[in-house]
């Protein structure tokens, strides 16, 4: 595991401090049941400092530690969807890609799926079920079946019938994207270049998403451990008390063995030595295990704040609706152990 540098510490500290300051979460508490609107000034600044930016140079570790930044705060922006689909239009050699793509490529169940879309004729027809942040970006990259051959495609969100979902966790917006014989640009047919591809963007988006959950759990811990210092309970802090210790403890351990598996997987991964097979057995082995610790540790929090991190004053509840709804994205805790069972049992090979 490659530790990060001293570089990219204060890369991600100046990350921190513009979450930091510009408080994300604000909008939010204010209870808002309506649409989200995207802080404009929070992302230009964001973009600005070059969150996007190192990806496009194969770094993925400092794109996960970026992730984990902002997943600390719950910052509301379109990272991920900005991130993944520019790295998908990177991979299948795009050029002048903008800054408000996202991606098509997660199914009903929240995991990668096969070409939802039908093309003919360069338009194509069909329903994307989850696209993030669909209603700040202008386009979507998704997947297509023409005459039985599955080609990359971008299409205008402005040309599609977008449906935002009502979501548990209000800081990553999804939506739905309907097309109907909407114009699509081909960007490649799916043969093993392309699917190799598409592994590859499929691996990193994992990573990040994981990044983000681990930023979660950061503050889920450091945020319980102190209101169990100031909690008094019979004349004394409820972190005098055993069975608060051996809680948080194990919020930390679940924690630190999240954030060193993401980071060798972000090594892993940004190096490309490893065998295909090896590669998607560590990809399922973190995210099956990131998602449950982060499960765990919302809940330890939840039970160790007692009934006020049940109201809806406190920011826990974001963050608790963060770690449930991301543990079924990229696929869910028990899928990704199917695939890790299938690796260890020798069933899974490059070609299937």
């Amino acid at each position: 595991m490659r530790l990060p540098s001293t570089e990219q510490r204060d890369f991600v500290t100046s990350v921190e401090a513009i979450a930091e300051k510009h408080d994300p979460l604000s909008a939010l508490r204010a209870g808002d049941p309506g649409p989200r609107v995207l802080d404009e000034m929070l992302w230009r600044r964001l973009v600005d400092v070059g969150v996007l930016e190192p990806l496009q140079d194969g770094d993925v570790q400092t794109t996960c530690l970026v992730a984990e930044a902002l997943g600390r705060y719950a910052t509301p922006v379109p990272y991920l969807a900005r991130t993944v689909s520019r790295y998908a239009l990177s991979v299948l050699e795009q050029t002048g890609v903008s800054e408000a793509y996202t991606f098509g490529f997660l199914g009903a169940d929240g995991g990668f799926t096969a070409a939802p879309l039908e093309m003919r004729d360069a338009r194509v027809s069909g329903t994307l079920p989850f696209v993030p942040d669909a209603d700040v970006s202008s386009e979507v990259v998704a997947l297509a079946v023409d005459d039985g051959e599955t080609r990359a495609v971008v299409m205008d969100v402005a040309d599609a019938d977008v449906n935002a979902l009502v979501c548990l966790d209000g800081t990553q917006p999804m939506s739905s994207v309907q097309f109907d014989a909407a114009p699509a640009r081909v960007l490649a047919s799916r043969d093993a270049a392309l699917a190799e591809g598409l592994e590859r963007v499929r691996h990193v988006g994992t990573a990040i998403h994981c990044a983000s959950l681990v930023g979660a759990m950061s503050w889920l811990l450091d945020t319980t451990v102190d209101y169990a210092g100031q909690r008094v309970q019979f004349g004394q802090p409820i972190a005098s008390r055993q069975a608060v210790k051996h809680a948080c403890a194990d919020m930390l351990a679940r924690t630190e063995s999240s954030r060193a598996m993401v980071l060798e997987l972000a090594g892993v991964l940004q190096e490309g030595s490893s065998s295909a097979v090896s590669t998607e057995l560590l990809v399922s082995t973190v995210k099956s295990f990131v998602s449950e610790a982060a499960d765990e540790c919302a809940s330890r929090a939840f039970q160790l704040h007692g009934g006020i991190g049940f109201t809806w004053e406190h920011d826990l509840h974001h963050y608790f609706k963060r770690c449930t709804v991301g543990s079924t994205l990229f696929g869910t805790p028990a899928a990704h152990r199917t695939v890790v069972a299938r690796c260890l049992r020798g069933e899974l090979t490059p070609l299937n």
